[in-house]
């Protein structure tokens, strides 16, 4: 390995060495060095993509049992790594067509992930700067057209979520076949979003590809992020620039930039402001029964999980923006408009949590105007989620309880007397 990149580079037999690598990593040792000397060969021979999407597996399955042992320097082998691909980037964005491009953000996409999930933040943030490296590359190459000839037959349209689909494109004849698989959560996941994935390409129109999609990325989701008390999670946010970079081409949206956010989708299943670029980029090609059933499902999820709607990312960026309430709260039926509302109260009491604890922030509950049952039943809930997140589950569960029976009994003139007034007021200027 000393060899590689030097002027006896030459005289390696890299095939060879990649062989053996692979070789004792299958049936010898899982040790991380022997496949950081595997990933070096892969980046010096400029193929940052198969390099990422074997690195991605590694961490998933292999990670916290593989030597070295020591915490600190497996992950300081790991940044040697990750600084190995920026020599590449250039390159990389100069000779790769648009579904490499995309196929290698998806792997960074999924490494940070990976570490995420592994409570390494410093390797996800590198992993993310990775990422807006290749990002701006990519906006400063245009990408390489796919080989094309005469007798070069059409190619079939493919069932996987990476593949773009043209707006032109006829519809496959027949369906892919996909193998059911049950046996565990993940290999159902898999199941579900195969099929999803197949109704989206065959049936961009149609709600129903969509709906399964949030069905398979949630349905495992029972309970909200650990969070500390001011709402801020371990997970790592999108990184800002794809976002900016959605939002910047949707005024031009079309069928390929709505598949590369939903794609995005599936590897932050947190991402909610996603889901509002999903839905808006649906609504400018004209699909307006899938973006509302993407809306449909992101209420449902938040009436599930209703804390979700409180969180935070670790660099203090909210799951779900001011934007994206706006839009969920005018939702038909919405069911989550008062759970995603705020307000300049809300966001006080928040703040008097995040900086004097629960005793002091329940003492400012108090001092607030009285306001109309309305008022007071959200600041009642406010209340309760604040025991939650302050450690007194059970205590709040009462409250919950309590609030529920409470919600059930009351009508509409208890719940705000002041809009019936209104609605009176307007009958008698009427007579």
């Amino acid at each position: 390995m000393l060899k590689l990149g030097s002027l006896a580079h030459s005289q390696l037999d890299i095939p060879e060495i990649q062989r053996r690598g692979l070789v004792i990593l299958a049936s010898e040792s899982k040790d991380f060095r022997l496949l950081a000397h595997l990933l070096r060969t892969l980046q010096h021979a400029g193929d940052p993509l198969l390099a990422l999407r074997l690195l991605a597996l590694y961490v998933e399955h292999y990670w916290t049992v593989a030597a070295p042992q020591n915490a600190a320097h497996k992950q300081r082998f790991a940044t040697q790594v990750l600084k190995r691909f920026e020599t590449g980037v250039e390159s990389f964005a100069e000779t790769a067509r648009t579904a490499q491009r995309d196929s290698l953000l998806a792997e960074l996409a999924k490494l940070a992930q990976r570490w995420q999930e592994q409570n390494i933040p410093a390797l996800a943030q590198a992993v993310d700067d990775l990422s807006s490296q290749y990002r701006r590359a990519f906006r400063g190459a245009a990408p390489v057209p796919p080989a094309a000839g005469p007798s070069t037959p059409p190619a079939p349209v493919s069932a996987t979520p990476s593949a773009p689909v043209s707006p032109s494109a006829p519809a496959a004849t027949t369906a892919p076949p996909v193998d059911i698989d049950s046996h565990d959560d993940k290999a159902w996941r898999d199941t579900l979003l195969k099929v999803a994935a197949i109704l989206c390409e065959r049936q961009p129109d149609s709600p129903q590809g969509y709906r399964l999609r949030r069905h398979a990325l949630w349905q495992a989701i029972t309970s909200v992020p650990q969070a500390e008390s001011d709402g801020r999670t371990p997970l790592a946010a999108v990184p800002a620039d794809m976002t900016a970079d959605y939002q910047a081409r949707l005024n031009n949206a079309d069928l390929a930039l709505w598949q590369q956010v939903e794609k995005s989708l599936l590897l932050a299943p947190y991402w909610l402001d996603g889901h509002y670029l999903s839905a808006q980029a649906a609504q400018r090609l004209g699909y307006t029964s899938a973006a509302e059933a993407i809306r449909d499902e992101v209420v449902r999820f938040l009436a599930r999980l209703p804390q979700l709607a409180t969180l935070l990312f670790n660099d203090r960026t909210p799951f779900i923006s001011e934007q994206t309430k706006q839009w969920l709260a005018a939702s038909p039926g919405s069911q989550t408009a008062p759970m995603v509302r705020t307000s300049e109260d809300t966001e006080a009491v928040r703040q008097c949590f995040s900086e004097q604890g629960l005793e002091a922030t329940l003492r400012y509950l108090e001092t607030l105007p009285e306001g109309d049952p309305r008022d007071r039943f959200h600041r009642q809930y406010l209340g309760a989620q604040l025991l939650e997140e302050a450690g007194m589950a059970q205590l709040a569960q009462q409250q919950y309880r309590m609030l529920f029976k409470a919600g059930l009994r009351m009508t509409l003139a208890e719940w705000e007397p002041s809009l019936l007034e209104q609605l009176e007021n307007k009958l008698t200027a009427e007579q």
